[in-house]
């Protein structure tokens, strides 16, 4: 697929409130559009750091190597003011069906999927959205949002800007997935998720680490140089470990481009004050490492890894105890997302809070469009109840 500039601009919602909403591709992402795009990032309704451009321009080079993936850019039409972005890819087909939809792209190493949107915008840009879909872009009948996190605040913006436009928003699927917030406090935390023999066990695992070497928390330095060590450092451990090997490891070492992602966007996401790297030496040796990345008020425990010769001590279940209590005693920091599968042996035990991650589509105003699309759902609830994952909800 070729590499394409605009191909369109639509004006929706018109009256004081017009917007426009552009597609684009890499090739339209001029300094101007960056810099704006920058802009955006600071000042979210909603925070999502995967979707911000440090994150994301790494993930359409390296990862969309057919350039299938389009951003979605949705501007203020009287002073062009970015307010919303998001990418997307379109898909043909929906429960064996030949349906085209606009979906939001999704990556193996992207784990939140909400759109972008200015604080103070939220409802004009997915009105926006639902405005532009109703066109029928690319042949589409219906607009899926994929990987999203239902928190109260997207939930209620999602419902007002679905009552506005007189739209039934369709749960395709839903899990629920371990975050922390800082409606908790790490001492009362430990002591409820933690027996006293297990914390007990913990110290001795500690001490007996501890006499292996000088063993000790670090925050690894953001500089260029230092981080670039750092992602080496963690793509070794992950080569080593399980990941490598499991089905549904997903190691950042399986292939160049998801390297060359890993290291781009770390080192762009440190130099914009947006990652951190924690980790458990022993000596001058990384044991255990976790990549965290920040927007605004709220952390996403990216990456994680530890080296299983140690597996005895629980490295990583240690290494997530520090990023808890660390999280909770920061200033200015709501929550931290945990981004695991459900059931993570760890974080699940920890973390007593869930966050549910949907997928939910929405048809155009187009009334056969809302038809075929509960037709198809119906399929595709069938066909999840024989396969693991997703739990599959009514429409």
């Amino acid at each position: 697929m070729r590499d394409f500039g605009t191909d369109e601009e639509w004006t929706v919602l018109p009256g004081e409130e017009a917007m426009t909403v552009s597609v684009l591709g890499r090739g339209a992402l001029d300094s101007r559009l960056v810099a704006a795009w920058r802009s955006l990032d600071e000042d979210l309704a909603v925070p999502n750091p995967f979707f911000s451009e440090w994150f994301l321009r790494p993930a359409l080079t390296h990862l969309d190597p057919h350039r299938a993936v389009r951003l979605c850019v949705i501007r203020r039409a009287r002073d062009g003011l970015l307010v919303g972005l998001f990418p997307f890819e379109i898909g043909t087909r929906y429960a064996r069906l030949p349906l085209r939809h606009i979906a939001i792209w999704k990556h193996a190493h992207g784990y939140d999927g909400t759109p972008l949107m200015r604080r103070g915008y939220a409802l004009p840009v997915l009105t926006a959205m639902f405005d532009w879909i109703d066109g029928r872009p690319f042949g589409a009948r219906f607009l899926r949002l994929t990987q999203l996190p239902l928190d109260p605040v997207m939930d209620g913006f999602l419902k007002d800007a679905c009552t506005f436009a007189g739209r039934t928003p369709r749960q395709q699927s839903r899990v629920e997935r371990a975050q922390l917030t800082d409606a908790q406090d790490y001492e009362t935390l430990i002591a409820t998720a933690l027996s006293g023999k297990k914390r007990k066990e913990l110290r001795r695992q500690a001490r007996r680490f501890g006499e292996l070497g000088a063993a000790q928390f670090i925050d690894l330095s953001t500089a260029d140089t230092a981080m670039q060590g750092a992602v080496h450092e963690f793509i070794a451990l992950e080569s080593a470990g399980w990941k490598a090997s499991a089905a549904n490891g997903e190691p950042l070492a399986r292939s160049e481009g998801e390297r060359a992602f890993f290291t781009q966007a770390m080192r762009g996401g440190a130099r914009a004050g947006a990652v951190s790297c924690l980790a458990l030496t022993l000596d001058t040796a990384m044991v255990a490492m976790l990549f965290t990345l920040r927007s605004g008020r709220h952390l996403a425990a990216f990456k994680t890894s530890y080296d299983e010769r140690h597996a005895a001590n629980s490295p990583g279940f240690r290494l997530i105890m520090e990023a808890s209590r660390r999280a909770l005693s920061e200033p200015g920091i709501d929550s931290l997302d945990s981004c695991a599968r459900p059931s993570h042996p760890v974080v699940d035990r920890l973390w007593p809070e869930r966050l549910p991650v949907v997928t939910i589509n929405i048809p155009t105003r187009h009334p056969n469009d809302a038809r075929l699309l509960d037709f198809a759902a119906t399929i595709e609830r069938l066909k999840a109840r024989t396969t693991k994952g997703d739990i599959p909800c009514s429409t």
